[in-house]
């Protein structure tokens, strides 16, 4: 379904933001706010903004979400939720990119196949088999993408510059995800090697790191001595040097303090303490302590809603959802999910900027990605998602505007002293804004 709405709006943009890491312009959630989704709708809406120059252009698009999805996450399985495909089986649609470059989706799918080695069955050939299929299965689920839709549209019929595109979800969340109705989320994270064919001659920015050498916030170190250093990590710097974020909270200790080695991990949205080894010796010890749970983790979280019981457990499993990584979800041990499990108790119940939030601390007794969040999220959790959490909560996408924040804080860490055994209980205080 295709439908286009001209908005008397006025923008200066002539290029387009990235649709996965930037919040929805002010266009996009103008044009949301006009778009009426049809009554029973339950799936993806998307909004593509041309310029127009006296006025923007908005174009949607809908994707229903998949039938046969069950009504609890324990009915459903890998196979359904991602069954393999195999390259004949793809349709075979023709593209155009922003240079007018013609291509066929299995001829730009193979070229991805082609990077996969050749090996007997038996000797890696099979698991090679699998996530081909997988791939391939990921790129079909692309082609249906409700905002990669539009794109495609507006590269066969130009109307202006393109200068906005995201999705918003529309009505109840899947059982095994948490999706909040009216909610911008990034496109699916498989949806991005055809988006870069796609978006290629289209004027647009990529995603830019959200540290740079001009933006390196101050990191208060907590504990210093020969063996470990303990910082408080600040939000949005990544623990280590990655791909895009190749400044981190170890890069910039290291220009001062040394060599540095990794002993765990904070997500980049996550503040909080974190501690860094400063020789091998020190390492192997942190490490066998961690693997032996002599480490204790307390985080406080504020969450969006108000939380019924004072304290409890929860022990959703959890399975990384693999058309959109990093994202997890809910899925059975039968069927693929991980154990995992939280300890909860509430410290307050209050109010920010009118809406009602609850002030926790969270005891993860496993280590699983976005653990924490999915365990406050998901309607069988807590059913409270952490405040400005990008991927799970209400605020979805308009999280990564720069006066909000993942509400998630790593408040304290007791673990033994690497060389002399002693106990180390370090504390850092959350200082969440209001939005």
């Amino acid at each position: 379904m295709f439908d286009s709405l001209p908005l008397e709006i006025r923008s200066e943009r002539q290029i387009l933001p990235d649709p996965f890491t930037t919040a929805p312009t002010p266009e996009m959630l103008a044009a949301r706010a006009h778009f009426s989704v049809p009554a029973g709708f339950v799936g993806r809406a998307a909004v593509m903004i041309e310029n127009l120059g006296s006025h923007v252009l908005a174009s949607f698009c809908l994707e229903q979400t998949a039938s046969g999805m069950a009504a609890s996450y324990r009915d459903l399985s890998e196979a359904l939720l991602w069954p393999a495909l195999q390259l004949d089986e793809v349709p075979n649609m023709n593209f155009i990119n922003g240079h007018g470059q013609q291509g066929a989706s299995r001829a730009i799918l193979q070229t991805l196949l082609d990077e996969y080695p050749v090996k007997p069955y038996f000797q890696g050939g099979r698991e090679i088999q699998w996530r081909k299929g997988q791939l391939c299965r990921a790129f079909a689920e692309s082609m249906t993408d409700p905002a990669m839709r539009l794109l495609a549209e507006h590269n066969r019929n130009p109307k202006g510059a393109l200068i906005g595109l995201g999705e918003w979800w529309c009505g109840a969340s899947p059982a095994h995800e948490m999706r909040f109705d009216g909610t911008f989320y990034a496109p699916r994270a498989c949806t991005k090697f055809l988006y870069a064919w796609l978006v290629d001659g289209v004027p647009h920015e990529e995603a830019l790191p959200l540290v740079t050498e001009e933006t390196i916030p101050h990191i208060p170190v907590l504990y210093e001595d020969r063996d470990v250093i303990v910082v408080n990590k600040p939000t949005r710097l990544s623990s280590v040097p990655g791909i895009r974020e190749t400044i981190s909270c170890m890069s910039v200790l290291e220009r001062t303090k040394g060599q540095l080695f990794v002993v765990h991990r904070l997500d980049l949205d996550t503040s909080g303490v974190i501690a860094f080894a400063r020789n091998t010796r020190a390492l192997a010890a942190l490490n066998e302590a961690f693997r032996s749970d002599l480490v204790m983790k307390r985080y406080v979280a504020r969450l969006d809603g108000s939380v019924r019981a004072d304290r409890g457990t929860i022990t959703l499993p959890l399975s990384v959802n693999r058309l959109d990584r990093p994202r997890q979800c809910v899925l059975s041990e039968s069927a693929g999910g991980k154990a995992c499990a939280t300890d909860y108790e509430v410290i307050s119940r209050t109010s920010t900027c009118g809406r009602a939030t609850t002030l926790v601390n969270l005891y993860p007794a496993t280590g699983r990605t976005h653990q924490l969040r999915v365990h406050c999220a998901h309607a069988e959790g807590l059913g409270c998602p952490i405040d400005g959490d990008p991927f799970y909560s209400r605020l979805g996408l308009e999280g990564e505007s720069a006066d909000t924040r993942l509400c998630l804080h790593a408040a304290e860490l007791t673990l033994p002293h690497p060389a002399s055994g002693e106990i180390l209980h370090i504390e850092a205080p959350q200082d969440f804004p209001d939005f």
